[in-house]
């Protein structure tokens, strides 16, 4: 996800951070529930966290070699899945709000991949993890950032809806998009541009724009 512009490694931090604090508040019920990532639970979205933001680049490039190759993988993201997926049978909760706060420190410090991938892996992953149970709070800056940044990957329905829609954050200050306002949080703009739905009923703070009419020919 994201570009590799480098960005303070304590606007990082400070996402990772909110996550930990969300988390050391919550119940250990919600590491059980289902996340945003479709087929994940709150604590896979949390392993997959920690591993692709918080591991060294050479570590994190021989990671996937090697599960691709046990994996049979040809696409590296199912690579991803697995490691995912392992770490997360591997470690318990405990251990894996350590691996976060460790990785916030070390972000802090300067060190580590300090780009705005990582900043946007941070926030849409953060939110994945968060959402199904509680607010992350994220800097509107960042938000708006993170959310121009996904247009260029977006999926087809949300380029089309931003060329004929306005999505205005609500709680952040800034807008993207061309045409009649929708009116939403940061959080759930920045989950729809990157491809997230709802999972059901009680997960309704994704945006769900009104269908989109083509624009009339003169």
């Amino acid at each position: 996800m994201g570009s590799t512009a480098t960005v303070r490694g304590s606007e990082i931090a400070e996402v990772l951070g909110a996550l930990g604090d969300v988390l050391d508040a919550a119940p250990q019920t919600v590491w059980e529930l289902p996340s945003l990532c479709e087929g994940w639970r709150v604590k896979d979205a949390l392993a997959h966290l920690v591993w692709r933001v918080g591991t060294p680049s050479l570590e994190f490039a021989g990671d996937i070699v090697r599960e691709s190759v046990k994996g049979r993988h040809l696409n590296p993201m199912n690579a991803m899945d697995d490691i995912a997926i392992e770490l997360a049978a591997a470690h318990s909760t405990d251990e894996l709000l350590a691996m976060l706060r460790t990785t916030e420190a070390d972000k802090r410090a300067g060190r580590g991949r300090l780009n705005a991938g990582e900043l946007t892996e941070s926030v849409v992953h953060g939110y994945d993890v968060a959402h199904p149970f509680a607010r992350l709070p994220v800097a509107p800056d960042v938000t708006r950032r993170v959310a121009k940044a996904g247009l260029m990957m977006a999926p087809h329905r949300v380029r089309i809806t931003v060329r004929h829609r306005t999505l205005v954050a609500s709680d952040a200050g800034w807008t993207i998009g061309d045409g009649p306002d929708l009116v939403a949080t940061a959080e759930s703009i920045v989950l729809f541009i990157f491809g997230r739905r709802a999972i059901d009923d009680g997960y309704t703070r994704i945006l769900a724009p009104a269908p989109i009419q083509p624009p009339k020919l003169a």
